[in-house]
């Protein structure tokens, strides 16, 4: 729905409550605590989510506007802020003025302008993030105060905090789907291991194990960002660009895992929500960690063994009979532990310790 729009299915009241949030999450303090949650719980209804964005909309129209002009010399009316004008276009909107409303929100204000507001009592505690978990063999699905969906995979750990000014993800481990409620005034990032996948209007996947992270989008686009150096073949050490996947696209990354993207079938990249593992040409060892979350006992896997590639299907009900029958796909001993399941090369004559399994 347009924001002209908008402005007529909506009372006053609701339009005001959301120029008011937006000056807050604009301005440079951080939020109290009584702030935050008061937030969260006006970001609950759904009107008030889509007004929140237009009226967004608007502020950025209005400040995109304004910097055209004053690169073109034209000289904007600074002395009125920002919001104090969008505000009273609204007013003007809602008693049936529209066109000029909108015409005013996008003269009348300045793009230096901040809002202020009473500021945190000294020494007051940081919003803490809400932590969410799933046990191992579960699948768990959320849906975040602003709309978006989150499906958990087994054994998965994700703290998330939404502000006013940010929606911040970090993925502790595990396997999770994101479907955002993408607005480009809201980032919505998720940190994994490295790297941060930000949302360009998307739905993507992001695994992290130990040491690698794969991040597949199944809709839209993400734009990956990795902290740090990295190593290139033949270009020694380099700072990397953020890198933009599409539908489709895996990118891979991590500790001493050469950079890469692949193209993956988005249904199968979001298999595991249905119960059905799938691997493609994956190392045994990214298999097994996979799998591990979702069986009754601890999979391990020799360093040894761990560099084999194999293609399979797993359903996760019926882990234990594929446990038992991968020694007649690969050359592997499947052994059962007090520990848990061992997986090593099959040899009787190499005693390595990259053929053990390494026991808690």
């Amino acid at each position: 729905m347009k924001t002209a729009e908008l402005l007529y299915d909506y009372d006053e009241g609701r339009w005001l409550e959301a120029l008011d949030w937006h000056a807050v999450r604009c301005a440079s303090d951080p939020l109290t605590p009584e702030q935050q949650e008061a937030w969260r719980q006006w970001l609950c209804d759904a009107g008030n989510r889509r007004v929140y964005a237009a009226c967004a909309q608007l502020y950025w129209d209005a400040q995109g506007l304004e910097d055209t002009d004053h690169k073109a010399g034209v000289s904007a009316a600074a002395p009125l802020s920002r919001f104090r004008a969008i505000r009273q276009a609204v007013k003007w909107a809602l008693g049936g003025a529209l066109l000029a409303a909108c015409a005013a929100s996008t003269v009348l204000v300045s793009p230096r302008a901040r809002p202020t507001r009473t500021p945190s009592p000294s020494g007051e505690p940081p919003v803490a993030s809400t932590v969410y978990r799933s046990s191992p063999g579960q699948t768990r699905r959320i849906r975040l105060s602003d709309g978006s969906t989150v499906v958990l995979g087994a054994a998965t750990v994700l703290d998330v905090d939404i502000t006013p000014q940010r929606r911040a993800l970090n993925l502790r481990r595990g396997e999770a789907w994101f479907k955002v409620i993408h607005r480009p005034h809201w980032p919505f990032v998720v940190t994994a291991g490295t790297g941060q996948i930000r949302d360009l209007g998307t739905a993507f996947v992001v695994d992290r194990e130990s040491g690698r992270t794969e991040v597949t989008v199944t809709q839209g686009q993400v734009e990956v960002s990795l902290s740090g150096m990295h190593r290139a073949p033949q270009l020694g050490t380099v700072r990397l660009k953020p890198i933009r996947l599409h539908r489709g696209e895996r990118f891979v990354y991590g500790t001493r895992i050469p950079l890469a993207i692949r193209h993956v079938s988005p249904r199968l990249a979001l298999g595991w929500t249905r119960g059905h593992l799938e691997f493609v040409d994956e190392p045994l060892g990214v298999v097994a960690e996979n799998i591990s979350r979702y069986s009754q006992q601890p999979i391990q896997v020799s360093p040894a063994a761990a560099r084999l590639h194999l293609t399979t299907l797993v359903l996760s009900h019926h882990i234990p009979a594929w446990i038992n029958g991968l020694s007649r796909v690969l050359p592997v001993v499947v052994v059962h532990t007090n520990h848990g399941i061992c997986v090593r090369l099959q040899t009787s004559v190499s005693t390595h310790k990259t053929n053990e399994c390494h026991t808690p």
